[in-house]
Formats: C-alpha cells, sequence, structure tokens
C-alpha cells in the first residue's frame, strides 16, 4: 500500500499538480516544504530552508547494513510480524531478545555484519564507532559523545532515565540488558499499534536520511530520527517513508578521496569505496539466516483478534 493511502493528510496534499505542500511538524510550528521530487527537495534544503519528500522503503538501510526493504531481514520488522501472528508475545519470547543475545559484536569493526574491510582501528574501537563513516567529518570523541547523548534522550523520553549507553545497550546489536531490550519491545509494539490504528502523523516528525550515490543509483541511510518509525512502517506494508535530508544530505561514492575521514587516514579510498558498495548489495536476510535468526511464524500461537 502506498503511504498516501495511509497518511491522513499527508502525501494527499503532498502530491498535487504544483508537488509542493507546506505543513507544520508540531510544537516548534516549523515549516517543511513536502515536494514528490526528491531532487527538488534537496535543492530546496540546500537553499536554507528545511523540505521533505517520499523516501521509498525498498531502498532504505542503516550504517550497520541491516535494511528495511522486503527482501531484507530487520529485527524491529521481524519482531511485529511476530506479534501480528502473536498478540499475547512478551519480549522474552521475541525474535528482538532472540537477536540482542545472539548479535553481540565486541567493536566497530564486527558491527557491520558482512563487511570485511573495515579500517584497522575498528577493531579497537567499540561497537558505536561504526558511526565514524568514511564521509563524517565527526571525531571520534564526538561520535562518543553524540551516541551517549542520543541514547540517554531516547531512554529517557521512553520513561527510562535510568537506563544509560553503553552500561545497558542500545537499540542496533547486543548485548542489551533485559530492562534496555524489553523497552525497546514496548516502544516498536506500541508505535506499529498507534501507526496501524491511526496513520503516520507527520507530528511525529519527518524520518532523517542520507542519500548514497554510485552513478545513477541510491540508496537512503536512515539518521537522524526515524529509525523505529520506518521499521514500522515497513512492517504495515507502506512503500515510502516521509522523508527529509539529514545533516550531509547526499554522498557520491565519486567524491570519495576527499571524504574527511579518507583524508585523515582513518579510511583508506579503497575501504570507503568498499564500504558504500556493501551497502548496496549487503542481503541482510542471508545473514540473518546464517546467525539462526529466523523465525517460522506459522508455528507461533494463533492471532486471537481474528478468530
Amino acid at each position: 500500500m502506498k503511504i498516501q493511502e495511509k497518511c491522513k493528510q499527508f502525501v494527499k496534499n503532498a502530491l498535487t499538480s504544483v508537488g509542493v505542500d507546506v505543513r507544520r511538524t508540531g510544537a516548534e510550528a516549523e515549516d517543511i516544504a513536502f515536494f514528490k521530487d526528491e531532487y527538488e527537495a534537496l535543492l530546496y534544503n540546500q537553499g536554507g530552508k528545511k523540505s521533505a519528500f517520499p523516501c521509498p522503503i525498498e531502498i532504505c538501510t542503516h550504517q550497520n547494513g541491516i535494511g528495511f526493504s522486503s527482501s531484507d531481514w530487520h529485527p524491529f520488522v521481524e519482531t511485529i510480524k511476530q506479534y501480528r501472528a502473536n498478540p499475547l508475545l512478551s519480549y522474552d519470547e521475541s525474535v528482538l531478545k532472540l537477536f540482542y543475545s545472539r548479535w553481540t559484536p565486541s567493536n566497530a569493526a564486527e558491527a557491520i555484519p558482512g563487511f570485511k574491510d573495515s579500517p584497522k582501528a575498528f577493531r579497537s574501537y567499540p561497537p558505536h564507532y561504526l558511526f565514524l563513516s568514511p564521509w563524517s567529518s565527526l571525531t571520534a570523541k564526538e561520535i562518543d559523545i553524540d551516541v551517549k547523548w542520543w541514547n540517554q534522550k531516547d531512554n529517557t523520553e521512553h520513561g527510562r532515565s535510568d537506563l544509560s549507553y553503553p552500561t545497558h545497550g542500545w537499540a542496533y546489536s547486543g548485548p542489551t540488558h533485559h530492562e534496555k531490550g524489553k523497552l525497546e519491545f514496548d516502544r516498536i509494539i506500541r508505535l506499529y499499534k498507534n501507526i496501524k490504528a491511526n496513520g503516520y502523523n507527520t507530528q511525529l516528525g519527518y524520518i532523517g536520511v542520507t542519500q548514497l550515490k554510485i552513478n545513477s543509483s541510491s540508496i537512503y541511510l536512515i539518521g537522524g530520527g526515524g529509525y523505529h518509525r520506518t521499521a514500522v512502517l515497513s512492517a504495515l506494508g507502506y512503500k515510502e517513508i516521509p522523508a527529509t535530508h539529514h545533516r550531509i544530505s547526499t554522498v557520491n561514492i565519486d567524491d570519495a578521496q576527499y571524504w574527511p575521514q579518507v583524508r585523515n587516514g582513518l579510511w583508506t579510498e579503497s575501504q570507503a569505496k568498499n564500504y558504500v558498495h556493501h551497502l548496496f548489495s549487503f542481503c541482510s536476510s542471508d545473514w540473518a539466516k546464517e546467525m539462526q535468526l529466523t523465525l517460522d511464524l506459522s508455528k507461533q500461537k494463533p492471532d486471537i483478534f481474528s478468530l
């Protein structure tokens, strides 16, 4: 189903003949111009004002390579599918808990599944330094501060200010403390039920993306808010997400020699390009099978609400 069929007053007005709609996004009452053409939205954003556009879920992924497409395997998406098959599902029975217990990278190199050409320094960096991507201009210390800050912010917003990273883990991999895992489970199920019942409300915010380009092909990295929402929209069968460009906006592999972490020597140009190619080609479904993370949903308890 198309997002314009599901979102109340969302893409309905955006996909008008003139191609643009100005809308409000909540407490800040910030004007966001919505374009049906991604490139037009990008140019508008680069011109100094925020913009949004419908981004295809089929080409959305994350910096760890675990994507949101229908052919990918994603722990949040699979947990929602499992919940649909069994509404009595608890965190302890969920594929999410299985994911956190089986995928426990000990360093940043291991935190990018299937990728074998990470910088040598990644082997001594903690997992969250995977965000030290070759096109980033942030330092390792800044990445560390940023990740710990937004994890604390997320935990506090969802009622658990006592949880912190790295002590209790995070959403993207294990090991994860039981209370943090349960928070993530409750959060994704609650969000799923909300959007299923009410459609996507843009007051939740637009979803931040960074475009990666190889020649005329593109994929989009989810970052800057919206990781959980993207998973829910994917599980619900949406074809597009309401996206806005985040930070760098667009990254072209042709510029690899000029990327900050290549220039400073952390990544070689070859490693940087190989990483981009990996993000384009990695199949998380195959990886999940190797990790024995896939479940047979037919063996779940029946959906008591459909009886």
